[in-house]
């Protein structure tokens, strides 16, 4: 796992919001950065961008690397960390599949309609009802500075 230092440029922040990110590798990093999977926490803006950062490297003498290496030895579990408050990776798929099953059972699937849709609603055009559905970044950018409240949210594939 690699953590990185990033920043949200969005002028909501003001650019003053640094947070962790953590990821399987590089690869992983830029895949959802470049997919707007990558959002800040505070404002939920998907403008960001990685820090310069040293590495870390634990050593082998530290209390915590002896404490884990005798739990794997022992057989123990050591489930993996996120940033998100040292919770559980399972805790955090959990809830995110939970809020997904909240959205798809509260609101209507409108597809790749949903920037028009969304835009309709702000005009009257069309009666406001809760909607999701699928936008480009730039696209929900444009909402944002619009003025117009978009949430990007992971969508987790069903747990089977």
């Amino acid at each position: 796992m690699i953590k990185y230092r990033l920043k949200c440029k969005s002028t909501y922040c003001s650019e003053k919001n640094e947070f962790d990110g953590w990821f399987q590798n590089i690869e992983a990093f830029e895949k959802q950065l470049f997919s707007g999977l990558i959002n800040c926490p505070v404002c939920g803006s998907d403008n960001i961008i990685k820090l310069l950062a040293t590495p870390n490297v634990i050593k082998e003498k530290s209390q915590n690397a002896k404490n884990i290496k005798l739990k794997k030895d022992k057989g123990f579990p050591c489930p993996e960390k996120s940033y998100l408050g040292n919770e559980n990776i399972n805790n955090i798929t959990t809830m995110l599949r939970t809020i997904k099953k909240e959205i798809q059972k509260n609101s209507t699937f409108v597809g790749d309609n949903f920037v028009s849709k969304v835009r309709s609603m702000k005009e009257g055009k069309i009666k406001e009802k809760p909607i999701h559905g699928h936008g480009s970044k730039k696209e929900i950018q444009e909402l944002r500075d619009e003025g117009i409240d978009v949430v990007n949210i992971p969508w987790i594939p069903d747990d089977h």
